[in-house]
């Protein structure tokens, strides 16, 4: 009795594992080389891929101990975050302050306290054309000065939490102490895109002039996806976020939101600076552009159906 007693445990314990191996299977395929224990903060398998991403470039030493990211995906169709990695953490804004900037101006054209006026409009193309950082101050300026520029995003858009602007840009370009987070990009251009802003379709226009962009130039994306965004680069901070607008395989437009930063501080040292700033910069663009493509092709693929052709 006691010998068939044991056999049919050993049986259903055999049973059991048989059962479960398809699941733990499925989980090492789903987040590849994710360490158990970060397991349960990950969303989605994109954002387990992008953890692993991160972490060869760390252990490949093209991203230092020192440097710190943060990302959001967000597909605006499905209404749905994908991608959550620190999203939270407050970083260098660099030249990402712009988008605030213009926010703050457009809400004082919307209650009548400026105009916007041809000068004005030049200044805003150069500003999120070409980056201008005069064009910037001239608005910083025109608006009362950062305090002034703070109370409107604080008193009118609380919910961008991690976003300080308090200095104008140096001459050198050189800016560190405007803060912004990834969170609050993404809602930015989330409520631009829902048309929530000020002359939301005004300020997209400006950001979908054609510039440069570490997430879909030099990518596999097609060209027929549109693109409105804004880089921020600075010897410290490496960033880029916008909406992209692909196509699904019926031809309806899709809108996702692609927020990447990748910040060092201690870059803000001189003496700490033994990359060309070239090389520094060239080599965290490559990661938000592979992670951009990561980013196309699953939501092309697993949220609407679509195969992707690489040419």
């Amino acid at each position: 009795m006691f010998r068939h007693t044991q056999q049919l445990v050993i049986l259903l314990i055999c049973w059991s594992i048989a059962l479960l191996l398809p699941i733990f299977t499925a989980s090492a395929a789903t987040y590849r080389n994710i360490p158990i224990k970060y397991r349960g903060t990950i969303d989605s398998p994109l954002e387990a891929n992008f953890e692993s991403y991160i972490k060869s470039r760390r252990s490949r030493k093209i991203l230092a101990a020192t440097d710190r990211t943060s990302f959001v995906v967000y597909d605006i169709s499905k209404n749905k975050k994908i991608v959550s990695i620190n999203e939270d953490r407050q970083m260098m804004a660099a030249s990402l302050i712009k988008n605030f900037v213009m926010l703050a101006y457009f809400h004082e054209v919307k209650y009548g306290r400026q105009k916007h006026t041809s000068v004005n409009k030049g200044h805003l193309r150069a500003m999120i054309h070409r980056s201008s950082n005069p064009s910037t101050n001239y608005f910083i300026w025109l608006l009362g000065g950062t305090a002034r520029v703070n109370r409107i995003l604080r008193n009118n858009y609380p919910y961008f939490k991690q976003t300080r602007i308090v200095e104008t840009i140096p001459y050198s370009g050189r800016t560190y102490r405007n803060m912004t987070s990834a969170r609050d990009l993404s809602t930015f251009f989330l409520r631009l895109w829902q048309e929530k802003l000020p002359h939301s379709e005004k300020m997209k226009w400006y950001f979908k002039i054609k510039n440069g962009d570490y997430i879909f130039k030099n990518t596999y994306i097609p060209a027929s996806v549109t693109v409105y965004n804004k880089t921020g680069t600075v010897y410290g901070l490496v960033g880029d976020g916008g909406v992209l607008v692909l196509r699904d395989p019926q031809g309806r437009a899709r809108p996702y939101i692609f927020i990447g930063m990748m910040e060092d501080r201690t870059k803000t040292n001189l003496r700490n600076r033994w990359q060309s700033f070239s090389d520094w910069k060239n080599r965290r663009a490559y990661i938000l552009r592979r992670l951009s493509e990561q980013a196309y092709k699953y939501i092309y693929e697993k949220h609407y159906g679509g195969r992707l052709v690489r040419h």
